[in-house]
């Protein structure tokens, strides 16, 4: 009960928005992973020269679009990535502001997977997606999703420290 008086609600609610975000974003990517939606567009940061990859709309009935339809999948998924590390970045505004240390710190570590591994899946479709970089970027999704864990309990249940921050 005592650590839990601490508790900052701010890197709470922040730290919560990033683990279900980050979760939709693992959802996604497990249908790019499994219709092989990564080896479509190799380029980046446009897709086949535009913002959106061309024929994202071509199946019929079209909500099978967002299931079925490489394209679409993969720029879903590009676009949850890049609201994951502007979340971050907040996060990281945010931890800044906590007195202490290992929430900001934690928060810190969390951000920085998250770059982390945004970069790791511009990399792996700029080279079409290998199995090495693709199980790669997979290992990156459950580090990313443990160490946001880790960083909302941690803004749950502060650890105490003394007034000098020591």
């Amino acid at each position: 009960m005592q650590a839990r008086r601490g508790m900052e609600h701010r890197m709470k609610g922040m730290t919560t928005g990033l683990l279900h975000l980050s979760f939709l974003q693992i959802l996604i990517g497990a249908l790019v992973a499994g219709i092989d939606a990564g080896r479509l567009f190799p380029d980046w940061p446009l897709m086949a020269g535009g913002i959106t990859p061309p024929d994202m709309w071509q199946i019929e009935p079209l909500w099978r679009n967002l299931f079925e339809n490489a394209g679409t999948v993969q720029f879903i998924h590009r676009i949850l990535g890049y609201g994951l590390v502007a979340l971050a970045i907040g996060v990281l505004m945010a931890a800044r502001k906590s007195a202490n240390r290992a929430v900001k710190g934690a928060a810190q570590v969390a951000a920085a997977m998250i770059f982390v591994q945004a970069t790791l899946g511009v990399v792996t479709v700029m080279h079409s997606a290998p199995l090495y970089l693709a199980i790669v970027h997979q290992l990156g999704a459950v580090f990313t999703i443990v160490l946001i864990l880790r960083a909302r309990f941690a803004a749950i249940y502060p650890p105490m420290q003394s007034a000098r921050g020591a």
